[in-house]
């Protein structure tokens, strides 16, 4: 979606957009001419517009969080950084192919699974002993899909659910409310702060605070050592309605 998105705002004045997907086999050979290639058979997602496109400098630098060449209040710059922590996760890699004014194509390589799925006796879940009995729970992302996407799930779901973008407006909305919050869930990379650091200053003023932090980046396993050393419950990003209701409802049970 992500990768859509952008295609999107690539072509200001329309143009062509092109999904595709492929069952491909590498050889050692053939490996070696692609960036981060290992031989196997693969399935080859590619997107393709036909739009502005982007020099070396930017392409260098799109991956990371919070690079954005959208003007203010159109991007976070956090778009191509899921996708990069995606598909680091499926154990694939992504190469990126684009020129000023010939367009851009994303290239995505997953490996494919030859084994046979095990039969699996499936789970009954009930909603109902998911559900909150008025919670009221600060939800800290600066990615609005996410944060809309979470509060949503959770406001359905019995929870009172107050929303903040970024630690700043967290922090002014805690004192605000006097820090009456029966949990905080926060990202761990936010745009002006760490999720840990802004944890901690919730804690100071509240030390029966739960706390759920999310993430969807790989990079972010280095800091789960502290994450778990304090105690904290993780939830990977992406996740489902259920996985969201289920963690708030096993860390909510504990009080």
């Amino acid at each position: 979606m992500n990768l859509v998105v952008n295609a999107r705002d690539a072509l200001p004045k329309g143009g062509c957009l092109t999904i595709k997907t492929e069952n491909i086999t590498l050889d050692k050979e053939h490996s070696k001419s692609i960036p981060e290639a290992r031989s196997g058979q693969f399935v080859r997602l590619s997107i393709e517009d036909t739009g502005v496109g982007m020099d070396k400098e930017i392409i260098d630098r799109i991956f990371e969080p919070f690079f954005t060449t959208k003007e203010l209040g159109r991007g976070t710059g956090l778009g191509l950084s899921m996708v990069y922590g995606i598909v680091k996760q499926h154990d694939g890699w992504i190469n990126v192919s684009s020129e000023p004014g010939h367009g851009t194509i994303f290239t995505i390589y997953f490996p494919v699974f030859s084994g046979k799925p095990e039969k699996e006796v499936g789970e009954t879940i009930s909603l109902k002993e998911l559900q909150g009995e008025g919670e009221r729970i600060l939800v800290v992302e600066d990615d609005q899909g996410v944060r809309i996407f979470t509060a949503k799930a959770l406001r359905e779901n019995g929870y009172m659910v107050i929303e903040a973008e970024n630690a700043r407006e967290a922090l002014d909305i805690f004192e605000k409310e006097k820090g009456k919050f029966h949990m905080v869930l926060s990202d761990v990379v936010l745009s002006d702060q760490t999720g840990l650091e802004l944890v901690e200053q919730f804690l100071l003023r509240q030390p029966q605070l739960m706390v759920l932090l999310i993430s969807g980046y790989p990079d972010q396993k280095s800091q789960w050592a502290i994450i778990h050393e304090r105690g904290l419950r993780f939830l990977q990003k992406p996740f489902t309605p259920v996985d969201l209701l289920r963690a708030v409802r096993e860390i909510l049970s504990k009080v």
